[in-house]
């Protein structure tokens, strides 16, 4: 009972505090990403409630801990990226200044690869169809969220955020890793 509980205020929240006020601004991004983000959440509570039936691969659990960690490092270099450098407003992500360095030098959107990254190990943790499903839902979601904070981004800074997507990968770290060389 205590997972459809904490399923309901989770989505609760992230509707009233999150969706409503970003649909009633328009801002199509934070749309995709509480949505990923819910998705992913889900899968955690799901699992740990004992409500899906799981396989148990160990190898399929100890990868899926690694991409969970890997998700995880984007998404906490990208928060202490932007509360550092990019001078909110209020919050940690209304940004008043573009970021380029850091974590942002690697990838455009940290945050929402972390969190597809973070729910693809999930999907690997908790071996499941469900999990798999979620799992694939939260990636679609942050890479709409990508697309969608690109024109963002682009109305918000300009010229400037043009050049930088120019250089700087939308979600492939690899290339960035080797662009920075």
């Amino acid at each position: 009972m205590w997972v459809y509980i904490a399923l309901g205020a989770m989505w609760g929240g992230i509707i009233g505090g999150w969706l409503v006020p970003m649909i009633r601004q328009r801002i199509t991004c934070e749309i995709y990403e509480a949505c990923g983000l819910g998705s992913f959440l889900t899968i955690f509570i799901l699992s740990h409630g004992r409500v899906l039936e799981q396989l148990n691969i160990l190898p399929m659990r100890i990868v899926g801990l690694v991409i969970l960690a890997i998700g995880v490092s984007f998404v906490i270099s990208a928060f202490t990226a932007l509360k550092r450098k990019g001078k909110p407003e209020t919050g940690w992500e209304n940004t008043t200044v573009m970021i380029s360095s850091d974590i942002f030098r690697v990838v455009r959107h940290p945050l929402y690869l972390g969190t597809a990254v973070s729910a693809t190990g999930a999907a690997f943790i908790y071996q499941s169809i469900p999990s798999t499903i979620l799992g694939v839902v939260s990636v679609f979601c942050c890479w709409m969220a990508s697309k969608k904070e690109d024109e963002f981004n682009t109305e918000k800074f300009g010229q400037g955020y043009k050049e930088y997507a120019e250089k700087i990968p939308m979600w492939n770290a690899f290339k960035g890793l080797r662009n920075r060389g």
